[in-house]
């Protein structure tokens, strides 16, 4: 805890430096913070680092280009609920207790597979005792708003009429000065007009969801210009059901999917157009990032959503902040979820010195040009059966090049040399057991530490 305290001050003490030369310059301090989060978006599906040409996502590639690309960037969590909670909380998805998605249908949960354990227990919802940045950014009087998927208030959104299961679990709770689209859904119940969504006001019918989040983040950005403001506009793309306007369809080829990232891409456009237009682009980070990996594959990543393998986890990003981070440049050290807690309140001119429960890091240092964090390894918990995947129902801790995975009763433990065996094919456990060990006791004293739920004993 020392080390993490000192390097808080140290980054605390970089970041008033910055403020300092700012002010001397006549710019605005603190900065603004915009954080957009896609939805079900993995490695490969934007142009900054895709791997298919039919890709069309030119905003997102200005913004990659403006800043930096983290080319290990990593989800808390291999499904939305989880990662969500700690975005927001800034502590792992085991710690909080919110380990998989949040059912729309109350009471679902995966069977077993025969001999396996059941689910552990998970919360349904986000507690609202839990830090939250929102609230930290109120304190230093940001204007904050939210816009799109929460997914953190309640379960059995699909049989409501408007994805309202309690209201007090909203992001207005959690220090959000306002919220468009934020309720129990996780996924929309209509992509048009009308929404079918009790914190959306119906507009235009017709209207594409997205394009509407679009233009409510271009009119908070206009209303709150002269004052600092955090936008948090989480899309609901590119989560199913795969729908998209006709003509983005058409333009694409046929492909709704291909169709659903282009219509993103311009309301990240709008986004930045907005900034250039009222004079706050030069004192703003913005930051791209998605919930966990793809619901469709990436050839160079194994498995998908809900699998601890790296197509489950590894998630494109980029960071943007003129004359803070240099434009064009690449970051290979990993990071996660929870760093976006720290790095968002101590860009502000926060502390986090009083909330102990933080695990994550700032990342002004590598937005600065570090090539490391004070962090050795990144941890995920999973406890939960999705036999669509590969590996599931386990935890796991990375650590430089290697990987391991311990399962719980369902699926062999691994451990993989990422560096070596990107594809995660080549189970070194029998080649090198005094290292799988040595990371299964490191990895089980961390899950002690959380107080992470384990799943039951097979047979209750």
């Amino acid at each position: 805890m020392k080390s993490r305290n000192l390097h808080q001050t140290l980054t605390t003490l970089a970041v008033g430096a910055l403020f300092f030369a700012a002010v001397a310059q006549g710019a605005p301090k603190p900065p603004n913070i915009v954080f957009i989060v896609a939805d079900d978006l993995g490695r490969g599906w934007v142009d900054f680092d895709g791997s298919d040409s039919r890709i069309n996502t030119p905003n997102l590639e200005r913004l990659a280009q403006s800043g930096m690309v983290f080319s290990k960037a990593y989800a808390a969590a291999t499904v939305c609920s989880p990662t969500r909670a700690a975005l927001i909380t800034g502590m792992s998805p085991a710690q909080i207790g919110l380990t998989t998605h949040i059912p729309g249908k109350a009471g679902n949960e995966r069977p077993a597979p025969k001999g396996g354990p059941k689910d552990a227990e998970t919360l349904k919802h986000l507690p609202l005792e839990l830090p939250s940045y929102a609230r930290e950014l109120k304190k230093q009087g940001y204007a904050t708003g939210f816009l799109g998927k929460w997914h953190l208030a309640g379960e059995g959104s699909i049989s409501t009429k408007d994805g309202i299961v309690d209201r007090r679990y909203h992001p207005e709770h959690f220090g959000f000065d306002s919220n468009i689209g934020g309720c129990a859904y996780g996924q929309p119940k209509s992509w048009f007009d009308p929404y079918k969504n009790g914190t959306i006001e119906d507009r235009e019918k017709g209207e594409y969801l997205t394009d509407r989040l679009g233009d409510e983040a271009v009119a908070f950005i206009q209303s709150n210009k002269e004052r600092p403001f955090h936008l948090s506009l989480w899309f609901y793309s590119v989560h199913s059901p795969i729908r998209a306007p006709k003509e983005l369809v058409q333009k694409n080829g046929g492909n709704a999917y291909l169709a659903m990232l282009e219509s993103m891409d311009n309301a990240v456009g709008k986004v930045l157009d907005t900034l250039d237009a009222t004079g706050t682009r030069k004192n703003t980070l913005v930051v791209f990032y998605s919930d966990n990996g793809g619901d469709k594959p990436t050839e160079w990543l194994a498995d998908k959503k809900g699998s601890l393998l790296e197509g489950g986890l590894r998630v494109p990003m980029a960071a943007s902040w003129p004359g803070v981070i240099k434009g064009g440049t690449t970051c290979d050290t990993p990071v996660n979820s929870m760093d976006f807690f720290p790095t968002f309140v101590h860009a502000a001119g926060g502390s986090t010195q009083a909330i102990p429960q933080l695990e994550g890091l700032d990342l002004m240092p590598l937005f600065q040009g570090a090539k490391k964090l004070d962090r050795d390894a990144l941890y995920w918990h999973y406890p939960h059966n999705r036999p669509d995947v590969k590996y599931f129902m386990g935890s796991s801790i990375l650590e430089g090049d290697w990987k391991f995975y311990e399962g719980h009763g369902t699926i062999p433990d691994a451990l993989f040399n990422l560096k070596d065996d990107p594809m995660e094919t080549q189970n070194q456990v029998k080649a090198n057991p005094e290292l799988a060990e040595r990371l299964r006791g490191k990895l089980n004293k961390w899950l002690v530490s959380v107080n992470a739920k384990m799943p039951p004993p097979v047979g209750k």
